[in-house]
């Protein structure tokens, strides 16, 4: 009898043992900070070969669309707001949004001001954070190569990127921005892409010019540079939220998805999410 309770009592004692150390392990992983990337179109055009075509955001229905984004993202509850703006020049982004958040200049239309700057100022945000680096693509030496030894295959992805932009343009004309959002950041859109780069731009070499591999290089340099900028702004506990081209944040999303020290929280979970108001009339 006395050894069966010796027996009961150590087995207690290790089952306890072992919960506190699951309670510990959890309480390791729920210090490690947490990242979510927000993909966007750029809301006050760009000059970037691949664009989408939309009319004015200044509307009401549009500005309320943009609204109806930023209560979703207020959701995640983010401690940090990151935007791709150049670290290099980020006094210049810090004094503009210093100038918003005591109400001496109007949001102005590109995603920076009309998510970046009215979320933060919402959230009672004292700073943000740019986190850009501009790398140069080598779109001359691209279009030089393949124009003079593959034409064809050339022109065949050119014309499925301007078939994409118009597809998106399409999809934005007739849904809110939220809808855009939502479709912009899944996973299926995350690897079209990641392909439109792997797949497709790195072919375009030959035994003597990997331009095409040069290419995609920088491209991928540039999200390891945004990477190491947001790095530097990252403390224990954080709930950062990163707002980028949607092309950035195939790339970064990878990078953070397969680090240990940090978590990675899909933003498009939260986007879909009905408000709190919502939930409430029902």
């Amino acid at each position: 009898m006395r050894s069966f309770i010796n027996i009961t009592i150590c087995f207690l004692l290790l089952t306890g043992c072992n919960k506190t150390k699951e309670i510990e392990e959890k309480k390791k992983v729920n210090t490690n900070p947490k990242i979510s990337i927000l993909g966007v179109f750029h809301f006050a055009g760009t000059s970037d070969f691949s664009s989408v075509e939309f009319e004015s955001l200044e509307s009401e229905k549009r500005q309320n669309e943009i609204k109806d984004v930023v209560e979703k993202l207020k959701e995640f509850r983010p401690t940090k707001i990151m935007l791709e703006f150049p670290s290099a020049t980020s006094e210049y982004l810090d004094s503009l949004y210093t100038e918003t958040l005591h109400g001496n200049r109007d949001l102005t239309i590109n995603e920076i001001d009309q998510l970046g700057f009215r979320l933060a100022k919402e959230l009672h945000h004292n700073r943000i954070y740019s986190i850009d680096y501009k790398l140069d693509l080598p779109f001359g030496e691209l279009a030089e190569f393949a124009e003079k030894y593959d034409k064809g295959r050339y022109e065949k992805m050119i014309s499925a990127i301007k078939a994409q932009d118009e597809k998106e343009s399409k999809f934005l004309a007739e849904n809110s921005i939220l809808n855009y959002l939502i479709y912009r950041n899944s996973e299926e859109e995350d690897i079209r892409n990641k392909d439109q780069y792997i797949n497709k731009t790195a072919k375009f070499v030959n035994d003597s010019n990997y331009i095409g591999a040069k290419f995609v290089s920088k491209w991928w340099e540039r999200n390891i540079y945004m990477m190491t900028n947001i790095d530097r702004w990252i403390t224990s506990n954080d709930r950062i939220l990163v707002i980028v081209g949607a092309a950035h944040r195939a790339v970064l999303k990878d990078f953070y998805q397969d680090r240990t020290d940090i978590e990675y929280v899909e933003i498009r979970d939260y986007l879909k999410r009905k408000t709190i108001a919502n939930n409430s009339q029902k």
